[in-house]
């Protein structure tokens, strides 16, 4: 019996799980609709990275927050955190490819 209702409460956990997501521009988990730009679950982006309408904001304005906060947060000089900004902007779907273009010119 014991078994039964542990298996069950691993199934109930693994199936919220698959139902988080995450930010197509930051990462940042999305669990709820308030984590959702405009509160909508079908919007891909964050809160944090759309305006109060709910599009996406400019890719500079993301980047330059990565930077100034790898600076504070992680004592970088410029150059290393915008190094540091693309290289993890390269990793989500939103900036993939403009992110990957800037770090092979640079």
């Amino acid at each position: 019996m014991v078994i039964y209702i542990a298996e069950a409460c691993w199934l109930l956990v693994r199936s919220l799980m698959s139902l988080a997501s995450e930010c197509e521009s930051c990462g940042r988990p999305m669990s709820s609709n308030a984590d959702h730009g405009t509160q909508n679950p079908d919007n891909p982006y964050c809160i944090h990275c759309t305006d109060l309408k709910g599009k996406l904001l400019p890719f500079e304005k993301l980047y330059e927050d990565l930077v100034s906060q790898a600076m504070q947060t992680r004592w970088m000089n410029h150059e290393q955190a915008e190094k540091s900004a693309l290289e993890e902007m390269s990793k989500w779907p939103a900036w993939r490819d403009k992110a990957g273009q800037m770090l092979q010119h640079q």
